[in-house]
């Protein structure tokens, strides 16, 4: 399961940015996904419960904020927010328009206590 891989990764970096900072016990981590992440979000937060079992970060909500896609149409060049892989410019209707991000996973905030 993807998911399970990721949830297992995010806890590890969150960890040892925990220890980085001397952070000893987290309430929330923050994750900021661009909209065309592979990822599904409630199957990343239940995997990322499961993960976090017997760590630091075991009490630890998981905050997933979406971030929208940025794309650029072939054809007119136009920048578009894109929010599916097969959407077409809004302009032109040429498909496909090419991702300039929205498919990275991003820790933006570690709470504390």
């Amino acid at each position: 399961m993807h998911e399970w891989g990721l949830a297992r990764r995010l806890v590890t970096l969150v960890e040892d940015e925990a220890r980085t900072r001397q952070l000893t016990r987290l309430i929330r981590v923050r994750l900021e996904t661009g909209m065309l992440g592979a990822a599904e979000r409630e199957d990343l937060r239940l995997n990322f419960k499961t993960a976090a079992r017997g760590t630091m970060v075991q009490d630890a909500e998981l905050d997933i904020v979406e971030s929208p896609a940025e794309s650029m149409c072939p054809a007119c060049l136009a920048q578009v927010l894109m929010v599916d892989h097969d959407q077409a410019c809004p302009h032109c209707r040429t498909s496909p328009l090419t991702p300039l991000d929205g498919e990275t996973l991003r820790i933006t905030e570690l709470v504390t206590t």
